[in-house]
């Protein structure tokens, strides 16, 4: 989310730059010109009110208010929107489905079993008033492209984020531990959990505790299910690898005590007995000054995979498109073009946002405006790449449950990882096999 204390100097910086690109006749191919809020006799635009549904998101309707829709209407002063957050499944029932949706690409899905993303592509590529899909960063952009078989585009990315080490400096310095560098293999990060797991004063510290399995899996874009055998993926050497690799982290002694799972006080940000924490750098400094955290820490590119250099997961990213059903979808257009614009995109990535374009002059003051990341190590975390995000399926979150939940026998020792493999994927095709039924019902 973008934090609360920067949102008015944002919101007060978009709305002048809007205001300002409003001025002007424009020319043919611009933006602001070719969508010019007047109809050809030169008559203000009808008003029309759009609506929003955000799914699996956690911006405020402050910040909907403040970084979008205010800007938006010094812009398009014809345009207004206001946000819905009934459920999608309810609002499509009820053909009640609002204007624009918008998502984080792992449930991008819901919409497409919904049939509610319209086929933007021929406004994409009209030559009076274009988006440039080569300005996207890439993978996020190849992602969204590839929704469409035969070309057609059914949402543009609007924000990133971004998974980072963050490390507690207090307990570096307490071991006399170097501190972590970017460029760590996983490797390193064992070696490092090992010095950083330690007994001081009675309390267990631990260095470091590996993320959910399927953090692993998607640095790898590993696919978790098979359309044609309508079967998940999981039994089989790749994801064994996986935790074969997350198994020794918690071998190391005193990092499970009793078979204790999940471990009671052991925290990074609120009891301070974890060296060091795997998490999305937007999510992670959010709840920092959320809870006003004050803490010795900086931030460094998260380890990568010897075989996969200077890549992590995906790049936590989110769309926005157009409903089938919206009666205004050139108006819904100019909305999402506008918030995709390099003024927007520019104060949101310096608000924490991190921009879905490619342009490293605003990618490079990422974060800027957020306190508690400044003289931070942002930049070297960013240097390691996001990989590609697995083709989306309504039963990818079903999979990586089961797999997820993989996480409490291993640390505790209590099943091997043949014998958890197997059923995790029992369960999930039983999952998927009763989900499947109950769609023919």
């Amino acid at each position: 989310m973008v934090f609360k204390k920067q949102i008015g100097v944002l919101s007060a910086v978009l709305v002048a730059s809007a205001m300002v690109a409003g001025c002007g006749e424009g020319k043919a191919g611009d933006a602001d010109g070719a969508a010019n809020p007047k109809t050809a006799e030169n008559k203000p635009k009808e008003p029309v009110e759009l609506k929003i549904v955000p799914y699996w998101l956690a911006m405020s309707d402050q910040e909907f208010e403040e970084l979008l829709f205010r800007p938006l209407k010094a812009k398009y002063p014809h345009i207004t929107i206001k946000v819905d957050r009934t459920d999608p499944v309810k609002l499509a029932a009820a053909g009640e489905f609002p204007d624009i949706y918008y998502v984080a690409n792992v449930r991008y899905s819901t919409f497409k079993d919904l049939d509610i993303p319209y086929d933007m592509s021929a406004m994409v590529k009209n030559k009076a008033n274009p988006i440039d899909l080569s300005s996207f960063a890439k993978p996020n952009i190849d992602w969204i492209t590839e929704l469409g078989s035969n070309g057609e585009i059914y949402g543009l990315p609007f924000d990133l984020n971004h998974y980072a080490l963050f490390y507690n400096k207090d307990l570096f310095d307490k071991r006399g531990v170097p501190y972590p560098k970017d460029g760590m293999t996983w490797a390193d990060m064992l070696e490092l959990s090992r010095k950083l797991t330690f007994v001081d004063g009675g309390v267990q510290y631990r260095g470091f505790l590996p993320p959910n399995p399927n953090v692993f899996s998607g640095t790898k874009t590993m696919p978790v299910y098979d359309q044609t055998t309508k079967k998940a993926l999981l039994n089989n050497a790749g994801y064994k690898s996986i935790l074969e690799l997350i198994k020794p982290f918690y071998e190391i002694p005193g990092m499970v005590v009793s078979g204790e799972f999940p471990i009671k006080g052991a925290d990074f940000l609120q009891d301070r007995t974890v060296a060091m924490m795997g998490n999305w750098i937007t999510d992670t400094a959010s709840s920092m000054q959320t809870n006003n955290i004050q803490m010795n820490f900086d931030l460094v590119g998260m380890p990568s995979f010897q075989d996969l250099p200077g890549v992590t997961i995906h790049p936590g990213a989110k769309m926005m498109g157009i409903s089938k059903t919206s009666k205004h979808k050139e108006d819904a257009y100019l909305a999402i073009q506008f918030f995709t614009s390099p003024a927007v995109q520019s104060q949101i990535n310096r608000g924490g946002r991190l921009t879905a374009l490619a342009d490293e002059n605003i990618r490079k003051d990422f974060a800027a405006g957020v306190d508690v990341l400044k003289g931070k190590n942002v930049q070297g975390a960013l240097k390691v790449k996001p990989a590609k995000m697995i083709p989306p399926h309504a039963y990818n979150a079903t999979i990586d449950n089961f797999f997820n939940a993989t996480a409490a026998d291993l640390a505790k020792g209590t099943k091997d990882i043949n014998t958890l493999l197997r059923e995790a994927q029992e369960a999930a095709d039983k999952a998927i096999a009763e989900a499947e039924a109950a769609k023919k019902k």
